[in-house]
């Protein structure tokens, strides 16, 4: 049985691409410019470069064998689908070739057909699990809607019927930050420093072994589209070219997951460590890079350094590592959110108490108490069936609404984020605007720049002259000025910036490979 080219509302097809060439195409032709302009990572991994004929024809060819030989809702690994394939004797592949159990194939699979029939969507990108690393660590925040209802104060512990009352309980006085907040790491060992601001900052924690997989940053994706705030992602990598690239390349697939599948989805990605500048300053150990390293090089002609784990700055300094966190969540966390929606509900609990006052029956309560005198001589293990029994309906009462205090942030604030949210082309959140590129091309390479007042520094750092995401744009206008086609340098700004992707020069590209 042969698949037809999937189109869903979701993803629909436009002049006969995909939603993800679609945008790419449209974007060409406004901005004037070809599709290698607006390709952020390389060509064979960047996922609106991906819907191909080969592509298509890859795809469509691991879809009809999965459903075949596995099943249609069965899900499996990696490695496991590979062994499926292998032992079906003789099975072509669209090329002609045979596959078989050898690396070449092995590539093949995972980064050719597997990625195109994902991204394509001829097989959901939950089915096939990512099993060659080791399970991520995550930490979700907890989610509480608003709800008021009544209770007549039965709880645990059994109390004198006499004393039961009426009281208001209300759900959902929780303070909820006006951001979604993700910190991603790159270690699994970062665990100890980061889960407790995770959990203070109300902020998701993904902290995997090994490079981040097109599955987990769907289900982050999928999370925070159903989240429906604005997503706030701060990353934690290795001070090497593949962590440098680590925040572009999540950014460019959180762009394609929000054409392809989530269009209210609204990101910003904020790197924050492990920084040249940072190894430098607090004068960590260097390790040499591994010969396979293509852009071993260029990365050392750039920032004069070797490579330095993320793990160095958790372990030796792990009070700066939280200094650091801490100030980036400065610009998009309102800290006094937390009293103000106390008061709140310290307020609405004398209100809703006075309006029961007036409002309840005697008969009621009388009626409620025998039943409970009653009720309450059976054993206590009842008791939490009781709690739902004695729990009076809150549309018996006319209660005060709950309102929840918002956060209130600066606006004005200085960001140091990548700018995935507020660089657009038409609309959305997250388009690398060749058209503005071009306009600014005398002016800016990959980076340009929107000034704001400088922030303080954490303490623990020595003192610096520059804002984080100045250092940044600085260090990576030297990054691209040692590869053959240079850019124009714009001059390091001594106020705060925050970083804006505009995208038609690729990073990966640049840097001879991608994540």
């Amino acid at each position: 049985m042969t698949r037809s080219r999937p189109t869903t509302e979701s993803s629909p097809s436009v002049n006969g691409f995909g939603a993800l060439r679609s945008v790419l195409e449209k974007a060409c032709l406004k901005s004037r410019c070809n599709l290698g302009d607006l390709t952020v990572l390389s060509a064979q991994v960047d996922p609106y470069r991906l819907d191909t004929p080969s592509g298509h024809r890859d795809g469509q060819w691991l879809a009809e064998h999965l459903d075949r030989l596995v099943g249609r809702s069965k899900k499996i690994h990696w490695r496991g689908l590979h062994y499926v394939l292998v032992a079906t004797s003789g099975l072509v592949k669209p090329n002609g070739d045979v596959f078989v159990n050898d690396d070449d194939n092995w590539t093949w699979l995972v980064n050719v057909a597997g990625k195109a029939a994902r991204w394509l969507g001829y097989i959901d990108f939950e089915r096939i699990t990512d099993n060659r690393n080791a399970e991520p660590f995550i930490h979700h925040k907890a989610s509480v809607k608003p709800k008021a209802f009544v209770t007549v104060g039965v709880e645990v512990a059994i109390p004198d019927v006499s004393d039961m009352e009426p009281t208001p309980v209300a759900e959902g006085f929780v303070p909820r930050q006006a951001f979604h907040f993700v910190i991603f790491g790159e270690k699994a060992s970062l665990e100890d420093v980061v889960l407790p601001i995770a959990r203070a900052k109300q902020a998701d924690l993904y902290l995997p072994t090994g490079e981040i997989s097109d599955t987990l940053l769907y289900r982050i994706a999928k999370d925070a589209a159903a989240d429906g705030r604005p997503m706030v992602m701060f990353t934690l990598a290795d001070c090497d070219p593949a962590g440098y690239q680590m925040a572009v390349s999540i950014g460019r697939k959180l762009q394609a997951f929000r054409d392809y599948r989530f269009p209210k989805l609204k990101f910003e990605i904020v790197p924050i460590a492990l920084t040249v500048e940072q190894v430098r300053e607090l004068g960590f150990p260097s390790t040499p890079l591994k010969e396979t390293e293509k852009r071993a090089s260029r990365w050392r002609q750039a920032f004069g350094v070797e490579q330095t784990e993320i793990d160095a700055l958790a372990t030796l300094r792990p009070d700066v590592l939280r200094q650091i966190i801490e100030a980036a969540f400065e610009p998009y966390y309102d800290s006094s959110l937390e009293d103000r929606v106390d008061d709140a509900r310290t307020d609405w609990m004398a209100q809703a108490q006075a309006a029961i006052d007036e409002q309840v029956d005697p008969t009621v309560l009388v009626a409620l108490r025998a039943e409970a005198t009653e009720q309450l001589s059976e054993v206590q293990s009842v008791i939490a069936d009781l709690n739902e029994r004695f729990r009076l309906a809150a549309d018996r009462f006319t209660l005060p609404a709950i309102e929840i205090p918002q956060p209130e942030l600066d606006e004005d604030a200085p960001r140091q984020s990548l700018g995935l949210v507020q660089r657009q082309l038409g609309g959305g959140n997250a388009r690398f605007d060749r058209a503005q590129a071009i306009r600014q091309r005398n002016r800016s390479g990959l980076m340009s720049v929107k000034r704001n007042p400088t922030r303080s520094i954490p303490s623990g750092l020595p003192s610096r002259s520059e804002a984080p995401s100045v250092r940044f744009a600085r260090h990576h206008r030297r990054y691209i000025a040692c590869n053959a086609r240079s850019l124009p340098a714009q001059g390091p700004s001594r106020s705060g910036c925050q970083v804006k992707l505009d995208g038609p020069v690729n990073l990966a590209k640049r840097l001879g490979g991608a994540t």
